[in-house]
This record gives C-alpha cells, structure tokens and sequence, in this order.
C-alpha cells in the first residue's frame, strides 16, 4: 500500500492516508509530501474521490462502511496496480516463495542497465533504496500477491512463478484451487518464466503452457545453474542456457540455494529484454537483500539474524543456507507464528521446519487483521515440534524475547528470527544490547 501511495503520489495524484500505528512507511510518506493519520475515521474520507483498500481491511471498517455511504468508488490496491500495468510493460513476480527478492532483482538488473523501470516491490530494497519509484521507461515491475485472488486481474507481458506451495487455502479453499488460479495467472502473460524444480509450479504452469521458459538447478530447463559453492553471504555458481555456459555468478550478500532460484529468475528476465549475462552478472554481484529477508543485525561474537519468513518451506531453506555457509556453534532460532487460518491449515507442517536448529523458542501467533479461531493456538505447532525435537521454549509474552535471550545466548551461536509479524521490534532490542556490550567487553578488554 505504501508503495503504490509513494508511486501515484509521484504522478501528481493527491494521496493520503491512515494506519493503525506509527512506523518507518507512514513517515516516508509524510517526508514525501502524503498525509497520513493513525487510526481511522470517517472524517478522512471528507475531501477523498476514491477509497483503495488491502485484504487487511475488515468489511466494518468505519471508513469502508462511510465509503459505501457516499457511494465512492472502492478499489483494491491490486486494481491501482492494474491501472499501471495498462500503460507500461510489465514483468509481475508471483509466488508463494521469493517474490520480494525476485523482484528487487529484476528491477536492479533494469535501473543498472539504464531502464529507469517503475518498480513497487514489498519491502525496501538496500540495492536500489527504496520500495517504490515511478520510473520514466515503459518498464514496470511489480511484486504480485496471490493471497486473494485479485492477482487474477493482472495481464503482464512476463509473468514469473518462483513456485507454489500450500498457502492462503483458507481463501482458495483446495490446493486444487489454487494452482488452478496460477495456471490462469500465467495463461494471461505473453510469456511465463517458471522454476522447474518446484512440484507445484510444474503442475500448474509447466504442464499447462509447454511454451513457458524455465530455470532450474537439478532438472533440464532453458536456464540451469550448476558448480554452486557457499561461504557464509557469498555463493556463486555457474549458468548454462539450453546446454551452453554463458557465465559465472557471484553474489556476494545473498546466501542460500533459494536465492540462487531467485537470480536464475532475474536472468531470464533480463535475457528476454535483451540484456548479456556478463552485464547482469556484474550488477547482481553487490545486490542487497531486500529489508527483513536474512537481514543481519550482529555480526560480532554471534550472528543475529532478522527474517520475514513465516512458512514451513521458508524457514527450512533458511536454516539449510545457515548450516551450508557458517557451520556455527548452535543455532537458536525463533518464530513468531503468523496468522490462525495459517496456523490452522499449516501448523503442524512446521514439525519438520526446525530440524536444523539446535533450539527454537515459540512466541505467541502474530493475528495480523484476523480474528482468533476456537481451538487454533502456539500449542499446535509446539505440539507437533516436541515430538521430534529436543529443545523447544515457548515464551508466551514476546517482550521477554529481548531479556530471555540474553539469558541462554553464548558466543559462537547464530540467533535467527522468523516472523511475518512483529517480533524483529524485540530482536533488534536485543542486538542493540549486544553491540553495546561487545564494544564495552572489547573496550575493556583493549584498557580502553
């Protein structure tokens, strides 16, 4: 929402604004020259000629029911998307997993090579330095949501699929559901770029449209990377386009084999837009991790990391890339659950996620804008982790996160938050506190 607000307030629309609480977007957005207030009222819809809203808004909102009253025009903030799309070319990054790097790359790869794309992406990008940015090109691109449905509005010129696993069911209703709205997704691009390696992204999109483009590590597609090494951020390997090396790709702040996916992704992106490998390759070698995606806080005596992901497969990767690239002492990692319809539908598939940490404290569920549901709790997935794992704490009060780590971290340990929510507040207090002790043990220790 953010985003789209920043973009349409750079072609000349007045935007303002609400939110339920004060952070870093809504301040952007003052300094930007956007009103926005905290909370809602209908006495911000007094000067408004159209109301956009996200899937967070319930339909009592006071100002959505004040919206229906005057009879103003109500949009979704992917219909203002659409209005975009209409007059730009546009690559749309959909998918269950990476969309948000997906598409910080993409567009790093376009702004580098002197596109000057419009770009709307979920979090703020490091490389690029910021979230949003009308461009002058005709490029467009747009992260993609599929949580509702309303992605299906989109008609891109390049639809990519990073992949497809079991989310947002308690919209789709079925797995069958919604593989079948990435298939119409991808039906309406002129040309779809896909992962091969993803199950559900060869049955919903491979399997429908055999002239899709591929990318891959361990089965034939069109693109293929292959001699992959990691070492703690760094990982690099080679890529071959339809048996043919083209190149060698390092990234230097982007550890893990998913983000590898993601890189072959923004290559055959650019290919398509006729950019060479040996250029991408040099512009993706110092790309920055978009905000909250393994984003690091301490460097010094342990490693403190601030993750957005929030779903079984996620954290599983991320705990793999820890394992493959820093082989520390243990590692501790936290999860904030998000969501009870996610919670209902998934809990008990976070059994497995953790296998890889030495230990994992569970927080209380993240609500977002849902009601709780009877019976649906922490205790599902702690539960189902007990049973296969040694040491799970469960600290009901999140603002003992900060204390209680302090209490159980030792030097060497690499300390991982997963939270789609609001638990990287607590995990950054934490950091703060171990950076002033670190430089208050180095300090002594030099007679300082």
């Amino acid at each position: 929402m953010s985003g789209l607000a920043k973009v349409y307030s750079e072609l000349g629309f007045r935007v303002t604004g609400c939110n339920l609480e004060e952070n870093r977007r809504t301040q952007q957005l003052r300094d930007l020259g956007v009103p926005v207030t905290i909370g809602h009222s209908s006495e911000h819809l007094r000067n408004a000629t159209h109301v956009v809203v996200s899937s967070a808004i319930p339909p009592d909102n006071i100002e959505l029911l004040e919206a229906h009253r005057l009879g103003l025009p109500i949009l979704h903030r992917l219909e203002l998307l659409r209005n975009l799309t209409e007059k730009r070319y546009t690559i749309g990054v959909a998918g269950t997993h990476g969309k948000t790097t997906t598409t910080a790359m993409i567009a790093t790869l376009l702004e580098r090579s002197w596109l000057d794309p419009t770009f709307v992406i979920g979090a703020v990008s490091p490389t690029l330095g910021a979230h949003a940015r009308l461009g002058m090109s005709k490029y467009l691109v747009a992260e993609v949501c599929e949580s509702d449905g309303h992605f299906l509005k989109l008609h891109p010129q390049i639809a990519v699929i990073t992949n497809i696993g079991r989310d947002h069911l308690n919209f789709y209703g079925s797995e069958e559901a919604l593989l079948a709205s990435f298939t119409q997704f991808a039906s309406q691009s002129d040309l779809c770029i896909a992962c091969a390696d993803d199950p559900g992204t060869r049955r919903a999109v491979i399997a429908q449209l055999p002239a899709t483009l591929t990318y891959s590590i361990e089965r034939p597609a069109d693109l293929v990377a292959h001699d992959i090494s990691f070492h703690q951020f760094r990982t690099t390997f080679d890529v071959s386009w339809r048996g043919r090396r083209v190149g060698h790709v390092e990234l230097l702040r982007a550890p893990g084999i998913h983000n590898v996916y993601n890189a072959l992704a923004a290559l055959l992106v650019g290919r398509q837009l006729g950019l060479s490998f040996a250029d991408m390759a040099a512009h993706l070698r110092d790309f920055q991790l978009p905000e909250r995606r393994f984003q690091v806080l301490v460097n010094n005596g342990i490693t403190v990391v601030d993750d957005y992901a929030h779903l079984p497969e996620q954290i599983q990767r991320n705990l793999q890339a820890i394992r493959q690239s820093w082989h520390p002492a243990r590692v501790v990692a936290l999860f904030q659950p998000h969501r009870f319809t996610r919670t209902y539908y998934l809990g008990r598939e976070f059994s497995t996620s953790f296998d890889l940490a030495d230990m994992v404290v569970l927080t209380d569920i993240y609500p977002a804008f849902e009601r709780p549901i009877p019976g649906v709790s922490v205790e599902l997935i702690f539960d189902a982790l007990r049973r296969r794992h040694s040491a799970v704490t469960y600290l009901p009060r999140r603002a003992d996160l900060a204390h209680k780590l302090n209490e159980f971290v030792r030097p060497g340990d690499f300390v991982i938050g997963f939270s789609a929510g609001d638990l990287g507040t607590e995990l950054h207090r934490f950091a703060q506190d171990w950076n002033q002790r670190y430089r208050g043990d180095s300090h002594e220790a030099s007679g300082e």
